[in-house]
């Protein structure tokens, strides 16, 4: 990591708060002037990882994992140190000058669509502690779903659509690629919104979730199909519950956003979500790549069972373990 220079590398550790870095993993609980969790890297059933805010370090007291922001995000990855570096970089939002042939990140054909759909993201967080967001958080806390989950899954919110359209013009947010705007409207407005990501972490889409009461309105819906999103490719939250499946040696495997973020308020952090869809191929072979158990948890009743029964088979084919 020679083209790392030291005072880039200790400016990015000055920069990067342990406490938020971590908790974009980890739901974190306030302890004196430190915070616990849950360790990721054993079987933890009481918080024993400490994350120490003076020190900006964290230390499991039980399996005796320890480091610094980059140790974290290099052994919860499994990535080299300079990816972790790169990876902390980008979190803070912290410009790395690279020489050229040097290791870097191989930039995404679709990096600038991704990066449109982060800005559109940060919009809807700001909007969700906004006065025009007062009920769509107290429909979140009356749910249990509390800060650290909100932040890990940048929930957000979408006000009416007349302002939401008018930002996506002033912003330039009107790339088909995006999903953002349908006849030159707003798609998303009066909703509460859960960003979905592809395997690597990038937002390819969103699924929203009314706060209307009327039968008219549909409690759900979901970003189109478009050039860097189908459904049936994607499977809910794999980046994050990746690393927690294997260390877990099981995937619990449910319908959609909301049960993940049940499962989340538990601290329970493998599962995810299909989003509604009838398995595909994409899907199946993402989940057979975790090479761990799945545990399926049907949501409806006929429809879910039909789906787990089907899900079921498919493993079966392909010599997946489900329980």
């Amino acid at each position: 990591m020679s083209w790392i220079n030291d005072k880039d590398l200790e400016a990015i550790r000055k920069q990067a708060n342990i406490v938020d870095v971590i908790s974009q993993y980890l739901t974190l609980e306030k302890k004196n002037k430190s915070y616990v969790a849950l360790c990721p890297f054993h079987d933890d059933h009481n918080p024993s990882l400490n994350i120490n805010t003076d020190k900006q370090i964290f230390k499991c007291f039980t399996c005796g994992t320890g480091g610094d922001v980059f140790g974290f995000v290099q052994k919860i990855e499994n990535i080299s140190f300079p990816e972790a570096v790169v990876k902390v970089a980008q979190m803070i939002g912290y410009q790395l000058d690279t020489p050229q042939n040097s290791f870097a990140p191989k930039v995404h054909k679709h990096q600038e669509t991704f990066d449109l759909l982060q800005k559109y993201i940060k919009y809807t967080q700001y909007e969700l502690v906004s006065q025009d967001g007062v009920l769509a958080m107290e429909y979140l806390r009356k749910r249990h779903i509390n800060e650290d989950v909100i932040r890990r899954f940048e929930i957000g919110y979408v006000p009416n659509q007349k302002q939401a359209t008018q930002y996506l013009l002033a912003q330039n947010l009107t790339d088909p690629k995006c999903g953002l705007l349908a006849d030159g409207r707003a798609v998303f407005h009066d909703r509460i919104t859960i960003p979905i990501h592809d395997e690597n972490g990038h937002p390819l889409a969103f699924t929203a979730r009314t706060l209307s009461t009327s039968k008219d309105v549909p409690k759900y819906i979901n970003t189109a199909q478009t050039e860097i999103y189908e459904k049936g490719k994607v499977v809910f939250n794999y980046h994050r519950a990746k690393s927690f499946c294997r260390k877990n040696k099981r995937c619990i495997l449910t319908e959609g956003a909301m049960d993940v973020l049940a499962f989340e308020k538990a601290d329970i952090h493998e599962s995810v979500a299909c989003l509604g869809t009838a398995m595909t191929s994409t899907q199946l072979n993402l989940l057979k790549r975790l090479q761990v158990v799945i545990t399926v948890c049907p949501v409806g009743v006929r429809q879910g069972q039909a789906a787990t029964n089907k899900f079921i088979e498919m493993a079966v084919d392909n010599r997946i373990d489900t329980t």
